[in-house]
């Protein structure tokens, strides 16, 4: 076992007692509670200055006791507390009643060790030997010289490992865990009370070499224990015949106990004799636990897993998991010899092709005794991809050939299939045995001829880009598996005689054609054809006849009218241009100098439909004080370039005095010795956004009109006014005045006197 195996396994164990989860041993019912009552309090839990060892505490409630289990935090934390011992106190959460259960709870001495569970208890002498040193490296043991740094962290790696048997011992045994000091049994408590529990140490480290954080469990409501399930995903893989490895994912439990039986029976058998801990390392797969078992035959088996807890309890048992050992060694294959193709239609020799196979079968004493049958297999990565396919063999019955579904006999030496639509690629045979395990023998290549010429593509389309690019794709008839390559050609006019436009053939359905853009023809004309493997040329496809590209930019649009209402917004008419390639048009609208936005879009192709090439724009964009709204018109056609109306502006500034709802109350405080006011305002949602902020005004006793006093920021909402002297009486209003110049009406007007 390595040292960074230990590691993990203490990583595990410190986990498991987090969560918890088991079936109660009885030895959690043989060992007393220890300690009474004492008169400390629990101000002595918090003593020292920052915390940096924890103790992690757990318990478990059973209704008639509370088991508490505690881990420090690593071996020197724990060297420490033995020595000097921990107190275990305990508060009643309904009377607040204080109990010391512990003082000084130490683990039992060597001897004691010895007196109570005699030299055979091999887990109890671990623990005995890690408490006191029996087995430790001495400083002439180490590889390193002594007090180097080698040679200490060979000491700490030595306790880390001590630490981790320790932990995981604790985990097996509750009788140990509690004698070591790390666990004990509280039985004076109730059903259903709720209680605190705090672990310290009983003497505190005043040097500052270890702070210790005191261990804590809060709301622990005592009630009987419900073991929860356990249920890993289990999965199983056979490297080798008769031999499982198994393996789930537990990052809370660090040892377990696996059974198993044969499918069909019911005595179920324990494979390990002691608690099973996984050697995967945590840099491997944290969580990963994987165990190897034998099993005596092939068959079907189940097992099932149990997990051991911080508690000294089983968790389990978890579903059971059916495993399948079955036969892995594959039979011998045939060695294929010679492959003759028959074509039984002199008039069309493609429309049946028969190949006729004869291979060497393997030596009947070499032969696995489970062999069942033959399968012909054929390759062509253009047909089948990257994969084998099998290949029907055929029975001629009154003179007619017709499929044999069934595998071929082991004793056969040859069989006839069907490679009709097939062409030139390989071929081998396959042995398989009852239990699935396939052989393929060595492959030979088929030479299969083809004598027809694929159908004319289908599906002829173009994409024109307005930089002169032509995109070009088609498709080929289902049929056709067995084409090279295409050829496509071009010509100016329909007329005209068609050239190749690819030098070499064209491996994709399609092509990406580039035509100049100064040329004076309106139209381009394409087809395209297949060529198959065997070099047959299929008809060519029926002509498509694409409209060339030009850069002529589209009318520009223009004004025709408008006006501007600052209830209803801006009403304009624009009147396009109806040149015949005409694609869209985009109205933009800017707020000041700010950057262009698409309000609106018209398809020309729409317009030209209506008849009407005038576009109607009715719009009433967000009040703005101070900027300009701009609008213009954008036409694009199939060209690059596009043309833009002028812009029309507007100043679009909207009623200056806004109807805002705003309640203000407000109270003389006589503890704060000043007025303050609160109020409540109706934002509408169109004005949320805007820069605003609040303006309160006052009018006291001495004044004839309210005078400004202060201005509050829009995410505030009250004012405090201690000028106001006793007897004084004061009138407060609120309004709210926007960035831009507008402001809303006065809230209502309220009255404080100070008594």
């Amino acid at each position: 076992m390595t040292i960074k195996t230990l590691k993990y396994l203490l990583s595990a164990c410190l986990v498991s007692c987090a969560v918890c989860t088991a079936h109660a041993q009885e030895e959690v019912d043989t060992v007393p509670a220890v300690g009474s009552v004492a008169t400390d309090t629990l101000e002595e839990v918090y003593h020292g200055p920052i915390l940096t060892s924890k103790i992690h505490l757990m318990t478990r409630t059973y209704g008639d006791r509370i088991y508490l289990r505690w881990l420090p935090e690593d071996y020197v934390s724990w060297m420490f507390l033995v020595q000097g011992g921990v107190n275990v106190l305990r508060v009643d959460k309904s009377s607040g009643e204080e109990v010391t259960l512990a003082r000084g709870l130490k683990p039992l001495s060597q001897a004691e060790f010895e007196s109570k569970y005699g030299t055979k208890d091999s887990l109890a002498m671990v623990c005995a030997g890690v408490l006191y040193g029996e087995g430790r490296i001495s400083e002439n043991q180490t590889q390193e010289p002594p007090r180097t740094m080698g040679a200490n962290m060979e000491y700490n790696s030595e306790q880390d490992i001590s630490f981790g048997y320790a932990m995981l011992i604790a985990e097996w045994r509750a009788d140990l865990a509690q004698d070591m000091a790390v666990g004990l049994v509280d039985r004076s408590v109730k059903p259903d009370a709720r209680y605190e529990y705090y672990v310290q140490p009983t003497v505190w480290d005043n040097g500052g070499k270890i702070i210790f954080e005191p261990g804590v469990r809060e709301n622990v409501v005592n009630r009987p224990y419900e073991p929860e399930p356990y249920d890993p995903l289990v999965e199983d893989t056979l490297p080798s015949m008769c031999r499982f490895v198994l393996s789930w994912e537990d990052k809370v439990h660090s040892s377990y106990e696996i059974e198993r039986r044969e499918k069909g029976t019911t005595e179920w058998q324990r494979l390990n004799k002691k608690p099973y801990v996984s050697m995967v390392e945590a840099t491997d797969y944290e969580g990963l636990i994987v165990y190897s078992d034998s099993v005596p035959y092939v068959g079907v088996w189940e097992y099932r897993i149990f997990a051991h807890d911080a508690f000294g309890e089983l968790v389990g048992p978890s579903p059971v998991h059916t495993a399948y050992a079955r036969d892995i060694q594959p039979p011998l294959a045939p060695q294929l010899k010679y492959i003759v193709l028959e074509r039984p239609d002199d008039n069309d020799p493609m429309s049946r092709i028969l190949a006729h196979v004869v291979w060497e079968n393997p030596d009947p004493e070499k032969q696995d005794g489970d062999v069942q049958g033959y399968v012909i297999q054929y390759y062509n990565e253009d047909i089948t991809g990257h994969q084998w396919r099998p290949l029907t063999q055929l029975s001629k019955v009154n003179g007619q050939w017709s499929m044999v579904n069934e595998l071929i006999s082991p004793k056969d030496t040859t069989a006839v299939v069907d490679v009709t639509g097939l062409r030139t690629g390989m071929m081998a045979i396959s042995a398989y045995d009852n239990s699935g395990n396939e052989n393929m023998g060595l492959a030979q290549m088929v030479r299969i001829t083809d004598f027809k010429a694929p159908e004319p593509p289908e599906e002829l389309k173009a994409i024109v880009l307005p930089s002169g690019n032509v995109l070009l794709s088609w498709q080929h008839k289902a049929e056709d598996t067995d084409i090279a390559y295409y050829d496509l050609a071009f010509s100016n006019d329909s007329t005209h005689e068609f050239l190749l436009r690819n030098q070499g053939g064209i491996q994709q359905e399609g092509f990406i054609d580039t035509l100049a853009m100064n040329i004076n023809q309106k139209y381009i004309y394409y087809k395209v054809r297949a060529v198959d493997w065997s070099n047959n040329f299929g008809e060519w496809s029926p002509v498509l006849q694409v409209k060339r590209p030009h850069n002529t930019p589209p009318s520009a649009p223009h004004l025709d009218e408008s006006w501007h209402n600052d209830q209803q917004g801006m009403h304009m008419r624009w009147v396009v241009g109806t040149d015949a390639d005409m694609e869209y048009h985009l109205l933009k609208r800017r707020l000041g100098a700010g950057e262009w936005e698409v309000i609106a879009r018209w398809d020309a192709d729409s317009l030209r439909e209506t008849g009407s090439y005038a576009l109607i724009v009715d719009d009433n964009p967000p009040y703005d004080q101070e900027r300009r709204y701009f609008y213009m018109v954008e036409s694009f056609n199939s060209t690059p370039y596009t043309s833009q109306s002028f812009a029309v502006s507007w100043l679009h500034q909207g009623p200056h005095i806004l109807d805002i709802p705003i309640q203000v109350v407000g109270d003389w405080v006589e503890h704060a010795g000043a007025v303050r006011i609160v109020w409540d305002v109706k934002m509408p949602a169109s004005l949320q956004s805007q820069d605003y902020y609040y303006c309160i005004f006052r009018k006291g006793s001495g004044d004839k009109d309210f005078k400004y006093q202060y201005n509050v920021a829009k995410d505030e909402v009250e004012y405090t006014d201690p000028s106001l002297k006793k007897g004084e009486t004061a009138e407060y209003y609120v309004s709210i005045r926007f960035k831009d110049g507008r402001e809303s009406r006065n809230s209502n007007t309220i009255k404080v006197t100070r008594l």
